[in-house]
């Protein structure tokens, strides 16, 4: 068997391994199908290749090669939709953008090749030295090599944005997955330029294709073992394709192509050397893009530069503009956060940073920006890690950076533990207080996995400690700035209570005309009637608005003393046994005694309770339940009723004037929200749209 052979036979086998693979790690996700749909035909297009290296006579050549053709025909498209859906946030939108055109790009080849396919092979020479056949193309072969050709770019293209859009760990995790795609389909623009230049098909040079395949294999096990999974979630940039490197790659090496064979007719006569100087000038390119993606590379050029020629490793003036103009327009705590740990990362070389920030009352770390970290894993790292307040009250005092390393904290062991399959190939390693204006308002936190192993230097410290402090201030700027509005939000508050106030007089205006006119009406019935009716709505509409207009006050007084929480609960409850249209269930666990207003927590879980209600239906439940966390103590009200989405809850839910009601102010979960937080507590919500609502009251016990 030829040599030729056994590797488009080897190709195909490693190709359908990866499939099942890739397939077997999760079958469910659209970007694995069609991972493993793009193998199988790689590996049916190679056996087909084996096959013809084996026909002896010129008609059996080409019968096996339109067969190759017309597998490769299927390929662009299937690929095209992959680079479109890999690693995208959102690739639903996506691929329904492109879906007309991955239609076309799938469809129209394989008409082209039913249509024309007696024209596109014309004939066939065996050259004897070479012992390899060379087949003439005819125009629709020309035509769908040139298709080939474009949708490679667009293939490679698609890969570049996504590649250069990731950033730290995700970019650690995608790079080869992208590498070993855009290397198949690099050698498909070689290979199809080079049946365009000579307008024929030559078998010789085929081979190439099933080294790469092998080659690319090799690069999709070493990235499935880095990152387990083929989803990963990546924010396009809008500016990448403005100096989209795969544009400029691809255009150098056609145009330096087309000049050497303008220099080969002129030159060498025969032209053999052509293939050769092309298929260098190829491995040259392909060999530039790979050291451009590499981040040791970068680092130990770098650190040549400084070694050698006695510079400070970092441009403090490069960096600070840098840093400006990335985070001066930014508004949004994420955005910003999700900014600073981007350049911390590309200054240091560490793929994993993270930021997170205190809440107001000093007892709770949530993640706000990453080069890592996202979805669901976050939200479990912040439950399960319990012992933020101690590792905050250890921060408050500490300046510079921590090396966790040699100081333990309960804090990080716990979000380690918790994310054990992300902690699995790296730790976390440094963490750096947050301080502005004499209080912490966040924590930075750096992994271990800097690229080429080496340990942070003093230079490095003072770069990050300068970056933490600017990010600081940054920070309180827009903590300082959302008190302003909230300040100004119930100064509005206040000033649209006139006009309860307004209708409470008029209101009172109305009664006060009954009442006089009473005296000599009393005998009329129909007076009677009209007057006890007017009367009973007023009564109802001024109970109701006194109610709300109780909840403007900005500043509670709190009348703090022991309480048992099971006992307040409990007697909560039973005011509404009877009255509700959903079932109350309670589930009640001996608490310790909390140091609270029982007046006011009274009136949290009475709003919360009248929420859930008027969120539920008939045959719903309303369940209740109390919470007891190392040095806290809480409940929880759920419900079966209609939710909210997310977008409700972190824009809208705690503001006043926002609600989902048709007759609601808006004010009771925004005063329930002072309620808790005078207590030095806080409230959670998690909810479903069309599955229900659950809102956590978690409380100091002192």
């Amino acid at each position: 068997m030829l040599i030729s052979a056994v590797l488009s036979y080897a190709a195909a086998y490693c190709s359908l391994i990866m499939a099942a693979a890739v397939l077997l790690r999760d079958r469910k996700s659209f970007v694995h199908r069609v991972f493993a749909a793009g193998m199988v035909l790689f590996a049916a297009e190679e056996i087909f290749r084996g096959i013809s290296y084996g026909a002896v006579l010129p008609r059996d050549v080409i019968y096996w090669q339109k067969r190759v053709i017309t597998l490769s025909a299927l390929i662009p498209g299937t690929w095209l939709a992959f680079s479109v859906g890999y690693a995208r946030v959102s690739w639903q939108s996506l691929l329904s953008k492109w879906r007309w055109a991955l239609v076309a790009v799938t469809a129209s080849p394989i008409a082209f090749v039913i249509i024309f396919r007696r024209s596109l092979l014309t004939g066939s020479i065996f050259l004897r030295d070479a012992a390899r056949w060379s087949i003439t193309l005819g125009w629709p072969g020309r035509a769908l090599q040139l298709f080939f050709l474009v949708v490679s770019v667009v293939i490679l293209f698609n890969l570049e944005r996504t590649v250069r859009s990731s950033i730290g760990r995700m970019r650690w995790q995608i790079k080869f997955m992208a590498l070993g795609v855009g290397g198949l389909f690099a050698l498909r623009i070689y290979l199809t330029s080079q049946s365009l230049l000579f307008s024929e098909l030559d078998t010789g040079i085929g081979s190439l294709n099933a080294v790469a395949l092998i080659a690319a294999n090799l690069l999709f096990a070493f990235s499935l073992c880095r990152g387990r999974s083929l989803n990963v979630d990546v924010y396009l940039s809008r500016t990448t394709i403005q100096n989209s490197l795969t544009l400029i790659l691809a255009g150098i090496y056609l145009l330096t192509v087309g000049v050497l064979a303008r220099l080969a007719r002129y030159v060498v006569p025969a032209g053999s050397s052509l293939p050769l100087d092309a298929f260098i000038v190829f491995i040259a390119l392909t060999v530039l893009g790979v050291l451009l993606l590499s981040n040791r590379l970068r680092l130990k050029l770098r650190l040549f530069v400084t070694r050698h020629f006695r510079r400070p490793a970092y441009d403090y003036r490069a960096v600070w503009m840098g840093l400006t103009q990335r985070t001066t327009s930014l508004m949004d705590v994420n955005e910003l956060c999700t900014a600073v740990s981007r350049i911390v990362c590309e200054l240091l070389e560490i793929l994993s940073v993270n930021v997170w920030l205190v809440d107001e009352s000093q007892r709770r770390l949530t993640l706000v920006g990453s080069t890592a970290l996202s979805g669901s894993q976050i939200k479990e790292m912040e439950k399960a890690a319990t012992s933020a307040p101690e590792f905050i009250s250890s921060l408050r005092n500490q300046t510079g950076c921590l090396d966790l390393d040699e100081k333990e904290f309960a804090w990080p062991k716990e979000v380690m533990h918790s994310g054990a399959e992300f902690f699995r190939d790296c730790r976390m390693r440094y963490a750096i207080g947050l301080h502005a204006g004499g209080e912490l308002v966040g924590v930075m936190t750096l992994n271990d996995d800097r690229v080429g192993g080496e340990a942070l230097s003093e230079e490095d410290f003072l770069l990050l400690e300068t970056l933490a402090s600017e990010l600081a201030a940054s920070l309180l700027n827009l903590k300082l700035s959302a008190r302003l509005r909230h300040a100004k939000e119930v100064e509005a508050f206040q000033t649209v209570s006139t006009f309860f106030v307004h209708d409470l007089k008029n209101l009172a205006s109305r009664l006060s005309l009954i009442m006089q006119n009473l005296p000599a009406n009393f005998d009329n019935p129909e007076f009677r009637t009209d007057a006890l009716r007017v009367m009973s709505r007023s009564l109802s509409k001024i109970d109701e608005m006194c109610g709300r207009l109780a909840m403007l006050r900005q500043n509670l007084e709190l009348k703090l003393s022991e309480c048992d929480l099971s006992r307040l609960v409990a007697a909560t409850l039973d005011e509404f046994r009877g009255h509700l249209k959903a079932d109350l269930e309670l589930d009640l666990l001996t608490v310790p005694k909390a140091l609270i207003d029982s007046e006011q927590i009274n009136t949290v879980l009475t709003n919360l309770i009248m929420n859930a209600h008027d969120a539920v239906n008939g045959q719903s439940v309303i369940r209740v339940s109390l919470i007891h966390e190392r040095d806290s103590v809480g409940f929880s009200v759920c419900d079966t009723g209609c939710g909210m989405s997310e977008e409700f809850i972190e824009n809208s839910l705690f503001r006043p004037f926002h609600t989902t009601k048709k007759k609601g102010l808006g004010i009771g979960l925004f005063h329930t929200k002072q309620i808790v937080e005078a207590h030095r507590g806080r409230i959670e919500v998690t909810s479903t749209v069309g599955a229900g609502t659950e809102f956590r009251v978690v409380l100091p016990i002192a």
